[in-house]
């Protein structure tokens, strides 16, 4: 399949699309790694609402096919980790699930590290549920290396654990 898929920064028109990729894969991805009650309770309208009110904060790209985004990634290119020489992140990545395979992932982190060689940086991370297996497959198949700190992801008064991924963006 010769797909022509381009990335581009998110426009206003592309929070609908955005908002249903996210809920989608939610409840497809995370069955079994977030509680269920979670999952069913997920609500568009206010993630719509939010998105309207902050899409132009920060780096937001999509990547889009014949005008359908099929996935979308927000990075951060000033964050700051304490005792690690990390200043830049990867917030969010999300592909439609029913479009896996086809290289809008990889497509949305190459952007995002080309950006941050312009911008002289030199780490980057990418946090992740611990118990998402193919994200994570994807994350160390794209060059990134585990690291041993640990953070929590907390949601509806509970938390499950994340685990990062450093890539180095000089290289």
């Amino acid at each position: 399949m010769n797909e022509k898929i381009s990335i581009r920064k998110v426009k206003y028109e592309d929070i609908e699309q955005i908002v249903d990729i996210n809920i989608k894969d939610w409840k497809k991805v995370y069955r079994g790694i977030i509680d269920d009650d979670i999952l069913d309770n997920l609500n568009g309208d206010k993630k719509i609402k939010k998105w309207k009110k902050h899409y132009n904060i920060g780096n937001v790209i999509v990547a889009e096919k014949a005008g359908e985004v099929m996935g979308y990634c927000r990075y951060d290119d000033n964050a700051v980790y304490e005792n690690r020489d990390i200043d830049s992140e990867i917030i969010a990545l999300y592909v439609d699930c029913d479009k896996l395979g086809r290289g809008v992932g990889r497509k949305l982190v190459e952007y995002v590290i080309n950006d941050l060689k312009i911008k002289n940086k030199s780490k980057m991370i990418i946090w992740c549920l611990e118990k998402n297996k193919n994200a994570r497959k994807f994350y160390e198949k794209m060059g990134g290396r585990l690291i041993d700190d640990e953070k929590y992801f907390e949601i509806e008064g509970r938390t499950y654990k994340e685990v990062g991924y450093i890539y180095d963006i000089k290289n």
